[in-house]
């Protein structure tokens, strides 16, 4: 079982391993906290159908690290956010022309590529 937070159901929820990756490959990654893990379950399990998600301010990641004490942050919005400002401010100062639209193809290249780099590496 797994509690987790997710954008399909807006909250979190403890539900099945199959359920929440849908049968996609999936690995663990590892997390350094001082919480004791039946606090974190406990912690996590006060959130079900309780915790608002948002994919900027409250998603998975956020869940995760405020579950196990840590601050909440998510690295792949900071490093979404950031590429996008980078993009966008790239297009501004190599283009003669700007317009919005390579503003906006700028700011959703290089978002999407930092968003990628941030990505959990599996271990094998």
């Amino acid at each position: 079982m797994l509690i987790s937070a997710t954008q399909r159901n807006g909250t979190v929820q403890e539900e099945s391993w199959d359920i929440v990756t849908k049968g996609e490959h999936t690995y663990l990654t590892e997390v350094t906290y001082d919480r004791p893990v039946p606090e974190v379950l406990e912690v996590a399990r006060s959130q079900i159908g309780k915790w608002k998600y948002s994919l900027t301010d409250r998603n998975c990641e956020h869940f995760a690290k405020w579950a196990t004490g840590l601050k909440m942050s998510s690295t792949q919005v900071v490093a979404g956010a950031t590429g996008a400002v980078l993009g966008a401010s790239l297009v501004g100062l190599c283009s003669e022309n700007p317009k919005f639209a390579k503003f906006l193809g700028g700011a959703l290249a290089l978002g999407g590529l930092a968003v990628l780099a941030t990505k959990a590496v599996e271990k094998k």
